[in-house]
């Protein structure tokens, strides 16, 4: 009784840490900023009011569509700043706004006042600005790095990446007309997967609205290459959501594994959780040490009872 009420509290403080440590590596972001954030004299110079205004407007003006791109006029060069946001995916319009809101706070108080060009990123948008000496807001094609969340599993083999990145390349052109474009890929499981069966992988491509068509197609080769060097560097197991992230364009791969009965879940979250084993062996090796106690307690009683009620016959018959 002890261990069945026992095991799920330990199954469930598992799953919690293990659910911790992917929202850790989900909620992650970068923020690159040019030069080096250093202490400005002029901190109300007329760029920095220009730019918090941008700033403070671009997260409503992004919203609808999941991009925008806006910037001051009529003022001098240096004085001009221009700002981007781009939400990742199918992203609703309240979730855009609230991560754009998100990423003004935090790259205004990373980059500092001094920083005439800076560029941010997470798993859900970017947000990039820059002066009037800039071609652009952000940092043009500089994919800040690859993002992975959710349960780590054993990457796909050589093949599969192959195949995926030519699919992934196969969505730019529909990508470089402003759509979000999906496909879907099957893959044998890899090496070391506990699950059985093909896996399947939903690649997404998107571009931000502004870009040729060519930028778009260059932009997600870019990428998907760049995935496939993470995928290979170490061989080991990342999360089965990965997304490349950049300043023009966004490639996400989402892999999806046949459900494990619960009993190989239970094992396969044994042998992943050395300290959950041990937690549970002891606790086993407990009650069965209590039920062999209880048995000879019992079966000790059981013989005097029967003793007395024996000794109890014989001196009726006497």
């Amino acid at each position: 009784m002890a261990l069945t009420r026992c095991i799920p509290i330990l199954l469930l403080v598992a799953m919690t840490a293990s659910a911790g440590a992917s929202e850790d590596r989900a909620n992650s972001f970068v923020a690159k900023c040019y030069p080096q954030p250093t202490p400005m004299s002029d901190g109300g110079s007329a760029f920095r009011e220009n730019l918090l205004d941008l700033l403070k407007a671009l997260p409503s003006a992004a919203a609808p569509t999941g991009f925008a791109s806006l910037q001051t006029g009529g003022v001098a060069v240096a004085d001009r700043a221009l700002v981007r946001g781009l939400c990742f995916g199918d992203s609703v319009p309240k979730r855009c706004r609230r991560c754009l809101s998100n990423a003004r706070k935090k790259i205004t108080r990373k980059c500092g006042d001094a920083s005439r060009r800076a560029g941010f990123w997470d798993r859900r948008c970017f947000l990039g600005y820059a002066d009037g000496a800039n071609s652009s807001a952000g940092l043009d094609d500089d994919f800040s790095t690859v993002f992975f969340s959710g349960d780590a599993i054993p990457i796909p083999d050589t093949v599969s990446v192959q195949n995926l990145v030519a699919l992934a390349q196969s969505l730019a052109p529909g990508a470089a007309k402003g759509s979000v474009v999906t496909a879907d890929a099957t893959t044998p499981a890899s090496k070391g997967d506990a699950t059985a069966g093909n896996r399947t992988v939903r690649v997404l491509a998107q571009c931000a609205r502004d870009r040729a068509a060519a930028d778009c197609v260059g932009c997600l080769r870019e990428a998907s290459l760049m995935m496939a060097k993470t995928w290979e560097a170490d061989g080991g197991a990342h999360g089965r959501v990965a997304a490349v992230v950049g300043s023009n364009c966004y490639l996400r791969f989402q892999i999806s594994t046949p459900r494990l009965p619960l009993i190989q879940k239970i094992r396969r979250m044994l042998k992943d959780n050395l300290v959950l084993t041990v937690c549970v062996a002891v606790m086993i090796v407990v009650v069965v040490c209590a039920v062999i106690v209880f048995l000879c307690v019992w079966t000790i009683r059981n013989n005097r009872c029967n003793a007395v009620l024996e000794a109890m016959s014989a001196a009726d018959d006497d």
